[in-house]
């Protein structure tokens, strides 16, 4: 008995050694995927970032026929997709596995479904850690293979897709690697929505008193309403904005000249605001605007994008809001509708970026531009210039402005 009792501490640490070893590999994990999990500071922009580079298709051509891998948005939080086979022979399509990406809280999940697999039963790996090569790699370590899948996206063209796993005691690596496929061009048609602020930018000699100088101008706030249909270009880097709008546009001005004419009183003061008091005379005018832009994104579907191309406007109406001598009761001659030509033509420059506010998804699009003014908008100072000298009298006026906007896709509301 006292022997007994002799062995019975080695018998002992014998058995907590052997608790300890069988122990040790799953604490070693829990703590090796909670330091993983701990990488993953910003699920939400971990998540957004997947969505932004997988959705669409993706191919990688094999011996047995194209292999696709299709993603699309199914919510704020989830997105969805499938791997499919091509057969060559037929052109049948063969699913091989259903895929799904959710965002839950902290933690980034992908489920997979594979045909002839798992008795049909989705299989979840967690998102533990997003590496130095850029790979987002997904780890179920209870599962035998895969045990990891890790994406790597390579400029929004290129796809490697990996899988770890072991088969009979060896460790298995796969890879795959997809290239986006390019969809045909598609139309999107929007509407529109902003703020925009204007001055008018005058050059030349113009007839003043006393002469020389050009009118005081200064900007104002305005307003802009409109259509866009974006031709969506293949690939998805190029796309042309067409667009229909109405636009009000404003701008203070003050100057003033004498002006003679053929009747009493035979000399009139001409003024735009007041110079003596400081009043500016504010020009609300309302205009007609087609424009035309090529967009280049830089990135394919990217959310940022730069655009620039030609626009004509047709004016359709035109009033001021203080000092305008003389009054168009005196002389319809005068009249302010007649300061400005009908017609203007310009180049507008700016940028888009993809933004949508709230969780239903709009296709929202914030952009902002610059408006440079080319056309003549002169109808009044080299009207009343004295001799018709015109190299005395080249003034000319042109609207400079800018503006911000909000678009959303009319299909999606």
């Amino acid at each position: 008995m006292l022997g007994g009792l002799f062995f019975l501490p080695f018998f002992c640490a014998k058995f907590l050694s052997m608790q300890i070893r069988r122990l040790l590999p799953v604490f070693v994990f829990s703590l090796l995927s909670s330091i993983a999990s701990a990488q993953i500071e910003d699920p939400e922009s971990a998540f957004r970032e997947l969505r932004r580079g997988l959705e669409g298709t993706w191919f990688m051509p094999t011996d047995r026929g194209d292999r696709l891998e299709i993603w699309w948005k199914e919510d704020d939080q989830t997105l969805a997709g499938k791997s499919v086979r091509i057969k060559p022979e037929n052109g049948d399509t063969v699913l091989l596995e259903r895929l799904r990406i959710e965002w839950r809280d902290t933690t980034i999940t992908y489920i997979a479904i594979a045909r002839n697999q798992n008795s049909g039963q989705p299989v979840a790996f967690r998102l533990t850690e997003i590496d130095e090569e850029g790979f987002f790699v997904f780890s179920n370590p209870q599962h035998d293979d895969p045990q990891k899948i890790r994406y790597l996206l390579l400029g929004n063209r290129e796809m490697q897709v990996e899988t770890i796993g072991k088969r009979n005691g060896r460790e298995v690596k796969q890879e795959y690697v997809f290239e986006r496929e390019f969809t045909p061009g598609a139309v999107e048609f929007r509407v529109r929505g902003g703020i925009n602020a204007h001055t008018l930018r005058g050059t030349g000699n113009f007839n003043l008193d006393p002469p020389g100088g050009t009118p005081n101008f200064g900007w104002k706030p305005g307003w802009e309403v409109g259509m866009q249909a974006r031709f969506k270009g293949r690939g998805g880097f190029i796309t042309i904005n067409a667009e229909l709008s109405a636009m009000g546009r404003r701008a203070s001005t003050q100057s003033s000249f004498t002006v003679n004419v053929d009747t009493m009183p035979y000399i009139y003061t001409y003024k735009r605001g007041d110079a003596e008091t400081g009043n500016y005379l504010t020009y609300n005018s309302t205009w007609l605007v087609v424009s035309v832009m090529p967009e280049i994104t830089f990135r394919r579907d990217g959310r940022f994008s730069l655009m620039a191309g030609p626009y004509y406007g047709r004016l359709v109406g035109l009033n001021g809001k203080g000092v305008q001598l003389p009054s168009a009761q005196e002389n319809q001659l005068f009249k302010v509708f007649n300061d400005f030509k009908k017609n203007d033509f310009g180049l507008n420059l700016g940028f888009q970026y993809k933004l949508n506010f709230g969780k239903k998804d709009i296709g929202g699009i914030l952009g902002a531009r610059a408006t440079y003014g080319l056309s003549n908008l002169d109808n009044m100072y080299s009207r009343f210039c004295e001799g018709g000298n015109s190299a005395l009298c080249n003034c000319q006026v042109s609207f400079l402005g800018a503006s911000l906007y909000y678009s959303v896709n009319l299909l999606k509301l």
